[in-house]
């Protein structure tokens, strides 16, 4: 290694200084932000339980629409829980916090990049449950079982539209998260040579 490129890789290091200090800014004062997400995540997974139960209570006493809300209690009793605990496993590792160097800090945001990587994969889970169950009652109205053709045209149509836009801001938020854990990675590889040639 000569003296040239070590003195390159300085240089690289002081250049990204004020992008390091952008970076360690933002994740101090998003520090609690992982935490009220995943409660936030909690709430309404506790939401649509008690929606699902409420479901299964109509369809219980309503017998003209029993299926409908039989088929709607199921997927939301099942689905819930599920997503939750995926979502807890999910988050988890962005909850850590350790002493504050740049180095931890860096290694903080990388965890929490990645975090937000698997919640987006749960989020499209989300999409994809969205959409089988859209495609179920369809189905049921097809054979007759359920008899609900209003609903299901504006249900559909709300879900449509909320399931789009959500995939497509999943996608940029991806996108965006990606580009923070190069970035994050990129910083925390100069800082262990710019430590190691200045020990």
């Amino acid at each position: 290694m000569n003296d040239d490129f070590l003195l390159r890789l300085q240089a690289d290091w002081q250049s990204q200084e004020n992008r390091a200090d952008d970076v360690l800014r933002r994740l101090r004062r998003n520090r609690w932000t992982p935490h009220l997400v995943l409660g936030a995540e909690i709430l309404v997974c506790a939401g649509a339980f008690l929606v699902g139960l409420w479901f299964a209570w109509i369809a219980v006493h309503d017998e003209q629409h029993a299926v409908l809300f039989a088929l709607s209690a199921a997927v939301m009793l099942l689905a819930a829980p599920a997503l939750c605990v995926a979502g807890l496993m999910a988050r988890r590792p962005s909850l850590a916090w350790e002493a504050e160097t740049p180095e931890s800090l860096l290694m903080v945001g990388m965890r929490r990049a990645e975090s937000s990587l698997r919640a987006i994969r749960i989020g499209r889970w989300h999409v994809s449950i969205i959409g089988a169950f859209v495609l179920t009652l369809w189905i049921a109205q097809a054979l007759g079982f359920i008899q609900a053709i209003d609903f299901l045209l504006l249900y559909t149509s709300v879900c449509v539209v909320v399931c789009v836009a959500s995939w497509y801001w999943m996608g940029w938020r991806e996108t965006r998260v990606r580009s923070e854990h190069a970035a994050c990675a990129r910083l925390l590889a100069a800082l262990r040579v710019d430590n190691a040639i200045n020990p």
